[in-house]
């Protein structure tokens, strides 16, 4: 009842809006492009990756935490760094022994400034071209019963030709570059929000579904447990049955 309790109030959060998103994608497609931007849509090959683990602070999720884990372990290089996001997966990395960066998850309430604080980590190694590429793995929410871990390339942006608008001219300040970094850090902190909003919907279905399960079993197993006891009882009084009928019959033979 409890996890219920959480997962409906946690909907009540403002979700995403898709809207938003659509226009702020047909903004960075009408943006022109030049040299000095060639970076930000094709890093050297050779540079590191960075994967972001998205995990659960608290357990009782029926193995969805493992199953990120695996997607991890899966898609990481040799050279990759990982980010990780929430206590079961930084203690399993802790016991791994695998070398991480940790953040602070924006919890229940989707503090804004925590996730700024990752946007802002991401865009500055991004930019200096310290990593090329950033990927995350979170647990998706597909509806109450179903949720599935999910592998999402944020950077580098795929960059569709450029739109030309007739009769009309963009003006750009103080230069495209400059532009397009504020873009890509907008656009972090949408993704972010979204994608911690799916998560923690995944988190709280999972634990319910998870407990659900647990209630189904130790049901199961205190009926297991009755039919146990009763057996005994009746076993025990069979036996006092027994046992007085063969003292009384002891009793009269002497």
């Amino acid at each position: 009842m409890a996890a219920t309790s959480q997962f409906n109030q946690f909907r009540l959060q403002q979700e995403p809006a898709a809207d938003f998103y659509t226009l702020l994608n047909s903004a960075y497609n009408l943006l022109p492009s030049d040299s000095s931007t060639r970076t930000l849509f094709n890093p050297a090959q050779s540079l590191p990756g960075l994967i972001i683990l998205v995990s659960s602070d608290g357990g009782f999720l029926g193995g969805l935490n493992s199953l990120l884990i695996s997607r991890l372990l899966e898609t990481k290089r040799k050279q990759d760094e990982v980010v990780v996001l929430g206590q079961q997966g930084i203690n399993y990395l802790h016991e791994a022994k695998i070398s991480f960066t940790s953040f602070e998850s924006p919890g229940d309430k989707l503090d804004v400034g925590k996730i700024g604080l990752l946007r802002d980590y991401l865009a500055k190694r991004y930019f200096k071209q310290e990593i090329g590429r950033v990927t995350v793995i979170y647990p998706k929410f597909i509806n109450i019963t179903v949720q599935q871990p999910e592998i999402e390339n944020l950077l580098p942006l795929e960059r569709k030709e450029n739109v030309v608008l007739k009769g009309k001219e963009i003006l750009i300040e103080p230069d495209i570059k400059t532009v397009l970094k504020g873009w890509i850090k907008l656009w972090l902190d949408f993704r972010f929000y979204h994608i911690f909003w799916s998560s923690k919907l995944a988190e709280y279905a999972a634990r319910i579904m998870h407990l659900e399960g647990s209630v189904q079993e130790l049901n199961k197993i205190n009926q297991h447990l009755h039919m146990e006891y009763f057996k005994y009882l009746h076993g025990l009084s069979d036996k006092s049955i027994r046992e007085l009928y063969a003292a009384r019959v002891m009793r009269r033979n002497n």
